[in-house]
C-alpha cells in the first residue's frame, strides 16, 4: 500500500502518471491519495500487509488466451512453475474494443464503469457470484461527434477526460478499454460489450 500525499499541490496528470508508474512496478499495489496525510485509519490498519500468501509452490496457471484472462478454475498442478505476484492473487486483465460511441452509449459506458468501480458489481441485473474488483482501468475512445476521450482509473477513482486538439494525433477511431483486477471473466466481457453495442 502506498499513500500518495500532497496531491492537492500537483496537477492531476502528474498524479496519474505517478500512479501508472507505481502500478507498473506492482500491479496489485493499493494507492491512496491524501492531503496533509489525512486518511481513514480503517484503510491502513489491520490489512495483514505482511502476512504470507497461501502456498502456490505446486500450482500454475493454464495458458492465458489473448485477452489475458485467468479463469478461477484453470489452476493445474505442475511441479516446476512459480506464479508471479499478480497471478497468485488472481489478478487478470480484460481488453475490449470500443466502437465510435453515440451520446447514449457514452452515458451507458460511464454508468457501467461507475457501477463496477464503486459497487464491485455489474449493472443492469447481471449478477456475479464471485469477487469482482477493478484495480486499474484505462481506455481511449471516440464519440460520433468526433470528440476523443481518455479513461484513467485507479480502484474507485476514475476520470473520463476529453483530449484537446493538439493531443488528438494518433488517437484511433476505434478505441480500446483495458481493465485490470479480479473476476474479469467472460461474463464481465459480455456485459461491457452489450453496453458498447448500438
Amino acid at each position: 500500500m502506498i499513500l500518495l500525499n500532497k496531491v492537492d499541490l500537483v496537477p492531476d496528470r502528474q498524479i496519474l502518471s505517478t500512479e501508472e508508474l507505481l502500478h507498473k512496478v506492482n500491479p496489485s499495489v493499493l494507492v491512496h491519495r491524501t492531503v496533509q496525510g489525512q486518511i481513514d485509519l480503517g484503510l491502513v490498519m489491520g490489512i495483514m500487509a505482511y502476512a504470507s500468501p497461501p502456498s502456490f509452490q505446486k500450482a500454475t496457471l493454464a495458458p492465458l488466451n489473448q485477452s489475458h484472462q485467468c479463469d478461477h478454475d484453470t489452476i493445474q498442478d505442475t511441479p516446476h512453475h512459480h506464479l508471479t505476484h499478480y497471478e497468485s492473487r488472481r489478478i487478470s486483465s480484460l481488453q475490449v474494443a470500443c466502437p465510435v460511441l453515440s451520446p447514449c452509449q457514452f452515458d451507458k459506458l460511464d454508468e457501467w464503469i461507475r457501477t463496477v468501480l464503486w459497487e464491485n458489481r455489474l449493472p443492469y441485473g447481471n449478477a456475479v457470484n464471485y469477487e469482482l474488483r477493478v484495480l486499474r482501468c484505462k481506455g481511449m475512445f471516440t464519440t460520433d461527434s468526433g470528440k476523443h476521450y481518455v479513461l484513467q482509473g485507479v480502484q474507485n477513482l476514475y476520470e473520463i477526460s476529453q483530449v484537446d486538439g493538439e493531443d488528438v494525433t494518433g488517437v484511433p477511431e476505434v478505441g480500446k478499454l483495458v481493465l485490470i483486477g479480479k473476476g474479469l471473466n467472460d461474463v464481465v466481457r459480455r456485459s461491457l460489450e452489450a453496453v458498447l453495442q448500438k
